[in-house]
């Protein structure tokens, strides 16, 4: 994580404050004072408090599947719901307290198999194929 500083007076510069563990690509999403990460090398999230951008303090970690490597997130102001892709067909919408940064899995949202999330493997689509879809990049819409 990289704090960008001097952009208004013309002379950027970049500072390093915080590495994730693992070295493989995750989406970030920034809500309010919260940045939650996607880290694969743990199977889950993790969520940093960056309201002292110069000293970001992790606030929450949570770990989803040991089959699941997340990689893509985004959220929906209007829910307050987070979304999850990654390297499995499925799909995960999470929770963020936005006071705490404390991250959990709305297990409210499942497949007919009582699974959190939304299964994408086996299925028949709208469009008449059948297969495994691989969810990529997600966001909402209004």
């Amino acid at each position: 994580m990289e704090r960008i500083t001097g952009v208004a007076d013309q002379e950027p510069s970049s500072q390093l404050v915080h590495t994730f563990p693992g070295n493989w690509c995750g989406v970030p999403t920034i809500v309010g004072h919260y940045f939650v990460e996607s880290v694969p090398a743990i199977r889950g999230l993790i969520a940093m408090d960056i309201a002292k951008p110069a000293h970001p303090i992790e606030v929450s970690r949570l770990t989803l599947d040991a089959e699941f490597e997340p990689h893509w997130t985004g959220w929906d102001a209007k829910t307050h719901r987070l979304v999850v892709t990654g390297s499995a067909g499925r799909l995960y919408l999470m929770k963020l307290d936005e006071n705490t940064g404390v991250l959990t899995v709305d297990t409210a949202f499942h497949d007919a198999n009582g699974k959190p999330g939304f299964d994408f493997a086996n299925r028949e689509w709208p469009h008449g194929w059948k297969g495994t879809g691989q969810p990529h990049g997600v966001v909402f819409s209004r």
